[in-house]
């Protein structure tokens, strides 16, 4: 019975899981212009002369797109297919830059091009404008996370139509971003769905842009920990560290470490739970005799008298009617291990440097819905799940001939159910780890701890029946 349960409140967690995991609709927060460059030795896209003034192009390779944003943390890279934006969306400055301006989805969004004026009026060595094509972790961040320009691209264009290629991957570069005093905390916790202005300073040029902080897990931090954090999660968090800075920052080994640990604190629990089966085994004798005497009884006071003698063979056993609920007990330990394995690798974390090995055997264990890759370890923790869901439904054998009373269809029909429910079971285990190969490296590990675990508590088992049979006719 408490197996059962067990199991169906791992199946409901899963299913809120996959539900928070969907959505209705995810408006666009935020437009982010990729400016249009062409060829990058040639910049036709960012640079024409006066006579190129009328038959401007700026799609194709390289050409006009944007990072269209959402509320809820997505980003997709959009290319502009509208037409040149005419009319008053185009402005012209003294210095012959254009800012063309369109519409997303009630969004303004706007990019620049240089036409170089035939009377250049200053300095050759001046800057007339700055564009930028961004990738999309330079403008789409998590909480914790702070600005990171590694894989942006700016360009400098001077006066005489020169351009001078920037590309923020480089550290000499990457100061030259200035985020305005914003940090990823603040005192009620991690920023979340705020958006932030970074400056970009060069010589005496600056310019402004926004990129937007969404949702996602929180990184383990102490800035916005909850009572279970603090009671659960950062304890598990640590071990985890621990393991994982002894044996070369190794996210893997501090998986398989930290589930040995939880799997085996949490073992007790587990025995229990197998210990109240065995004692009801030893008392269906007493207890079928007890609904033998009640079988043709029905009315209120003969159902009372036989929960009466009922509880008597339960004290008689040692068997507490509440230990079908010690399972229960160990659902808030694997629920922290499932949130440690979630958020430790997340930036602005506690431990997140300790795990920042995150390859195992070729694997990145920081990529979620991994193709083939992603697949095979989809496949193993199903088929360990099988396996052990297999083991663990197969009758002991002191259990094998037990027959129980009055045993009707819907008793069968109950064991089918339960059946079903342990196969749906396996296919939503499996599905949910295709979205994280650390989760799913994490079942993995459990999995196959826990059919030793059942293997070792089955023998363990089979010797403490007899004893109690022996005890039993022993009086």
């Amino acid at each position: 019975m408490g197996k059962r349960i067990f199991f169906i409140a791992v199946i409901f967690m899963l299913i809120l899981s996959l539900a928070s995991c969907s959505g209705g609709e995810d408006p666009v927060t935020m437009i982010v212009v990729n400016n249009p460059i062409g060829d990058t030795m040639a910049y036709d896209k960012l640079v024409f002369t006066s006579d190129e003034a009328d038959s401007i192009v700026f799609k194709g390779d390289n050409g006009l797109s944007y990072w269209a944003l959402t509320e809820a943390g997505t980003g997709s890279l959009v290319n502009y297919e509208g037409s040149l934006p005419i009319g008053e969306n185009v402005t012209t400055d003294d210095n012959g830059v254009r800012t063309y301006t369109f519409d997303v989805d009630g969004i303004s969004a706007s990019f620049q091009i240089y036409v170089i004026p035939e009377t250049l009026n200053g300095s050759v060595d001046d800057i007339v404008m700055t564009a930028f094509r961004y990738e999309k972790d330079n403008v789409l961040y998590q909480q914790g996370e702070e600005f990171n320009s590694s894989g942006l691209m700016a360009y400098v264009v001077y006066r005489d139509g020169t351009v001078e290629e920037l590309n923020g991957s480089e550290a000499a570069v990457a100061q030259l971003f200035d985020v305005n005093g914003y940090t990823p905390a603040n005192a009620d916790g991690f920023n979340n769905k705020v958006s932030y202005t970074v400056t970009f300073a060069y010589q005496d040029y600056s310019h402004d842009f926004d990129v937007y902080v969404a949702g996602g897990e929180r990184p383990l931090s102490t800035a916005n920990a909850n009572f279970f954090d603090w009671v659960l999660v950062i304890p598990v968090a640590f071990v985890m560290n621990f393991f994982a800075g002894f044996f070369g920052n190794s996210f893997a080994i501090g998986i398989l470490f930290t589930t040995i640990i939880v799997r085996t604190l949490a073992w007790p629990i587990y025995a229990k739970s197998n210990d109240l089966s065995i004692k009801m085994n030893v008392a269906q004798p007493d207890m079928q005799r007890v609904q033998a005497k009640y079988a043709t009884r029905k009315d209120p006071q003969s159902q009372q008298m036989m929960q009466m003698e009922m509880m008597q063979v339960y004290k008689k056993h040692g068997i507490n009617v509440l230990g079908c609920l010690m399972p229960f007990l160990q659902m808030p330990i694997f629920i922290a291990m499932y949130g440690v394995v979630r958020r430790i690798t997340i930036p602005g974390g506690l431990y997140v440097d300790n795990v920042a090995n995150t390859n195992f055997l070729g694997i990145n264990l920081a990529n979620g819905q991994d193709g083939i890759i992603g697949m095979i370890l989809a496949g193993i923790v199903g088929a360990t799940m099988f396996l052990l869901q297999r083991i663990s439904m197969k009758k002991p054998s002191y259990a094998k001939n037990t027959v129980s009373h009055n045993a009707n269809a819907q008793a069968a029909q109950t064991q089918k159910t339960m059946k079903y429910v342990s196969y749906f079971m396996v296919v939503m285990m499996a599905f949910a780890s295709f979205q994280s190969n650390a989760l799913a490296l994490y079942w993995i590990f459990g999995n196959i701890y826990s059919l030793g675990q059942t293997v070792i508590n089955r023998r363990l088992n089979e010797k403490k029946h007899e004893q109690l049979q022996q005890k039993q006719l022993m009086g």
